[in-house]
């Protein structure tokens, strides 16, 4: 048989080497002359079979249409989707790694910290996933990608069902056997818990180079059953030195039920950089809300310190030099802290002060999103901003009584901050002007662009109404922002924070 011959082009892009290939088709090493970078480019064959052939363009689709959509540092970037000539190709970001399947079969040592902080940056990719409803049914080793910088990367979001003889006489099981979850082997309905469940038989493997129900002479039919009755064994009864917090993390994510696992990967998330911060693991059963501690301001200075040990500890033990990584860790951690306190219950207020006006009626924080942007730097992808974004809202006006020039300056504020207000004059009997009344809506809009400047190797945040109305900008050096980043947090819940000194002029 003659050995196929891979393309000189695809569409715009020059094809320089093949990457690898399967049964479905080949992945390429590609250069874009428009955008002048490399991409990776997974192509569909053309020659398969027809009713084979109708499931993978479905499948091309669906992974245009789902990785498309999604703009995350733990997710692979999808470019372009096209077809030259009669072939079906998929260009997408060009990640210089391995797979997490290439890593554990070489053998390569990986420490319980560093296998904690890859699932915890998986993990984050499906919460991130479940956002838009998406179901990637298919995490595994093989479609996780891990860069020389430690950068893990969820890839594959198009997992279609290709009829196989290997897979159950029905032809309906999807994903990769060892991995599946019981409800995609009874074949019911899924949601983002069966990721869950799905990365929770990864960490097993990573941590006893095995995954849960597999075992020597074993049938398909056999693992199946395995997956939707058989307990797991524990991990510390495999190898004994794996810290004990891991069996309570994966008895969790591995519950048989969906309504038993961690609900978002943010959870499972959380669990992790608890364990890595050397914080106590807790039962098997929900924690406790923020809105069950007599105390809340006791709770969320407690949050805030777990959130600062995990993201002080995690750049420091990744690559601490670059100032991407830093500002992914930023992210992390604002993304942690938003939906935090957006679950408290009773909900989070907080009290700003407004300029001639005093303390404002407490407002209520809610419809806060943190989001990570990327860009392409020397042929690097590195984070381009963070956009975090809240807004707070009371149903209580604040009032006030200022001469004119008060006046001016506190109309010039409102408007600034995108704040809405009624204003009428006070005169007295002989229509002399007195005073301006002000009646104030506490109901605004507050953002945070955190930019990373390479050149300088800084980080420049622009602040409108986080902690003070208005407009306030800071710019760190990037040692500066890994040690303050937790006290950002602390200015959007209006903590005191180092950022009070540190204000640029605007």
């Amino acid at each position: 048989m003659t050995e196929e011959k891979a393309p000189a082009t695809l569409g715009r892009y020059r094809v320089d080497a093949e990457l690898g290939r399967g049964a479905m088709g080949h992945v390429y090493l590609a250069y874009d002359p428009m955008l002048e970078r490399k991409v990776a480019i997974k192509t569909l064959r053309p020659d398969l079979a027809d009713e084979v052939l109708l499931e993978m363009k479905a499948r091309f689709l669906r992974e245009a249409k789902s990785a498309g959509r999604l703009n995350h540092p733990n997710i692979v970037t999808l470019y372009d989707v096209d077809v030259a000539g009669n072939i079906a190709f998929i260009a997408m970001e060009y990640l210089e790694g391995r797979s997490l399947r290439q890593i554990m079969d070489a053998g390569t040592p990986l420490s319980y910290d560093r296998i904690a902080d890859i699932v915890t940056q998986v993990a984050e990719a499906l919460d991130y996933a479940g956002r838009f409803g998406i179901v990637h049914r298919d995490v595994k080793p093989a479609n996780i990608m891990v860069t020389a910088a430690g950068l893990a990367k969820l890839t594959d979001f198009g997992l279609a069902y290709v009829p196989s003889s290997q897979m159950t006489q029905k032809g309906s099981i999807l994903g990769s056997p060892k991995y599946l979850s019981p409800e995609q082997v009874r074949e019911q309905p899924l949601d983002g818990r069966a990721d869950l469940f799905s990365l929770g038989s990864v960490l097993y493997e990573l941590l006893t180079h095995t995954t849960p129900f597999e075992g020597p002479d074993i049938t398909l039919f056999d693992l199946m059953e395995r997956i939707v009755a058989l307990p797991i064994i524990p991990v510390r009864e495999r190898v004994p030195a794996v810290p004990p917090e891991f069996d309570a993390i994966l008895a969790r994510v591995l519950a048989k039920e969906p309504a038993d696992r961690y609900q978002r990967g943010r959870d499972f998330a959380e669990a992790l950089r608890a364990l890595r911060a050397g914080a106590a693991v807790g039962s098997m059963g929900d924690e406790p809300s923020m809105g069950e501690d007599p105390a809340l301001q006791e709770a969320l200075h407690r949050i805030l310190g777990d959130l600062e040990t995990s993201s002080r500890s995690q750049t420091a033990e990744k690559t601490p030099e670059t100032l991407s990584a830093s500002l992914r860790q930023g992210f992390h951690f604002l993304e942690a802290l938003v939906q935090r306190i957006l679950q408290a219950d009773p909900a989070y207020t907080i009290r700003l002060d407004l300029a001639h006006v005093g303390v404002l009626p407490p407002a209520v924080l809610s419809d806060g999103t943190a989001e990570c942007h990327m860009r392409e730097l020397e042929g690097k992808e590195v984070v381009d901003f963070v956009a975090l974004t809240y807004r707070m809202s009371s149903a209580r006006k604040a009032r006030a009584a200022l001469d004119a020039d008060k006046s001016a300056a506190l109309r010039a504020q409102l408007e600034e901050a995108g704040i809405a207000y009624d204003r009428r004059e006070v005169r007295d009997a002989a229509g002399a002007l007195q005073c301006e009344a002000f009646v104030v809506d506490v109901e605004m809009a507050a953002t945070a662009m955190l930019r990373g400047d390479y050149e300088a190797q800084c980080v420049e945040i622009d602040c409108v109404n986080v902690g003070v109305i208005g407009r306030v900008r800071y710019r760190l050096s990037r040692a500066e922002f890994d040690e303050l980043v937790w006290d950002l947090g602390k200015l959007m819940l209006g903590f005191p924070s180092a950022f009070a000194g540190r204000r640029l002029p605007t």
